[in-house]
């Protein structure tokens, strides 16, 4: 990914703060895997960040493609966190915004509350659900949903939120777009 760079001790130490004990510990077996460190968590992910003004930068974490580690990923997918940084002296300085697993995930300039706009993705073999999503003050809410035929040829239909999955959590696995 453009940008990307190795997560701070930090910001790992955020993640793996609000991750299952049961992921921390196939990480942890990832890294023995590897023949790394035993707290060298921050090779298995790579992250970007994103200037939210105000002094706080808000971070998409995923794993790296190398080291590959499968406790991220799944047949298709890839895990991931949307994690803000609030300035220094703040009293939590990191706080976990969003997290999922899909196939594709994208940040938009326009800004809710001070956060960006997101948007999850979630795919099966010909077609893609993807959840648009605005922050209220508390949390992520989709705001527009679509359904993708990959066709040929593409077609992107738009449809109602929460009418067939939860939307937060875009996925592929709900009743088919056209159905």
């Amino acid at each position: 990914m453009k940008g990307e760079v190795r997560p701070s001790k930090e910001l790992v130490r955020a993640l793996l703060g609000v991750i299952d004990k049961d992921d921390v510990e196939e990480l942890h077996d990832c890294l023995s895997q590897q023949g790394l460190k035993r707290a060298g968590y921050a090779a298995l992910l790579r992250a970007v960040r994103i200037d939210a003004g105000g002094g706080r930068n808000l971070w998409f974490v995923r794993p790296a493609l190398e080291p590959y580690c499968q406790a991220l990923y799944g047949a298709h997918l890839f895990r991931y966190f949307w994690i803000e940084e609030k300035p220094p002296g703040s009293p939590k300085r990191y706080r976990l915004l969003f997290q999922n697993g899909g196939d594709g995930f994208a940040v938009y300039a326009k800004q809710s509350h001070g956060l960006n706009d997101i948007e999850a993705t979630g795919c099966i073999v010909d077609e893609c659900r993807s959840a648009r999503m605005s922050f209220d003050g508390r949390g992520y809410r989709p705001v527009r949903c679509t359904c993708t035929l990959l066709g040929p040829p593409e077609v992107t239909k738009v449809r109602r939120c929460g009418s067939d999955f939860r939307d937060d959590q875009s996925s592929g696995f709900a009743s088919p777009c056209g159905g």
